[in-house]
């Protein structure tokens, strides 16, 4: 029997957001605002990405075109 006061431990991947800043520069950052970067291509930063969420599915996102991302808000 499980001990329902006993919490899971915290998923080890988190969910990112890859996009454009204001000056071009690609961002991937996670919904949280633990971890990210600013990356000199789309690739590098899905790929980023992709690496810090264990490859899980659905974990990775593009913003929508037109928006602005920043590592801090």
């Amino acid at each position: 029997m499980r001990n329902s006061l006993i919490s899971e431990p915290p998923s080890a991947s988190h969910r990112f957001l890859v996009g454009r800043d204001g000056e071009g520069h690609w961002i991937a950052r996670d919904e949280l605002g633990l971890t990210g970067g600013v990356f000199a291509d789309k690739a590098s930063a899905i790929h980023f990405a992709e690496t810090e969420s264990d490859h899980k599915a659905g974990c990775v996102s593009l913003a929508p075109d037109g928006a602005q991302l920043s590592l801090f808000n």
